[in-house]
């Protein structure tokens, strides 16, 4: 009968410790062979800036999805992110709107997506976001 020394004896029961509590051969995938990787879901950037026209003492209320996200006072811009999917963004000019009841504006946003919108007036007098007006690059 051959008889091991306590570190040769030791070190074998932790390779059986090892290979039995951990499952897992060398080189072999964690994966299942059906499973596929998703891409990380990165926020979509929103970006809303003020027209100046505006006057200074109006105040852009914004809400996203409900929730009140900020006030945009003259001279400043909201920048921020949203997680992809539905939203509804909503604008109301303040103090004393011409119209009570909050603008909305559905959007869907994908992952890594840039929004940008200008809050100004429509022929109406109502507050809105416009797209169309597009923003310089950004200097980094």
């Amino acid at each position: 009968m051959k008889t091991y020394s306590y570190s040769t004896r030791g070190a074998i029961l932790l390779l059986i410790a090892w290979l039995f509590f951990g499952g897992q051969v060398l080189g072999a995938d964690p994966r299942p062979p059906h499973a596929v990787v998703q891409p990380a879901k990165v926020p979509a950037h929103l970006i809303i800036r003020r027209n100046p026209n505006l006057g200074f003492n109006v105040i852009v209320r914004l809400w996203i999805d409900g929730q009140p996200a900020a006030s945009i006072g003259y001279g400043h811009t909201y920048d921020g992110f949203l997680a992809p999917g539905h939203h509804v963004l909503a604008v109301l000019a303040s103090p004393s709107p011409r119209w009570p009841i909050p603008w909305q504006l559905p959007l869907d946003v994908r992952s890594g997506q840039t929004c940008g919108f200008t809050a100004v007036t429509d022929g109406s007098g109502n507050l809105i976001l416009d797209g169309r007006f597009g923003f310089p690059p950004r200097v980094q």
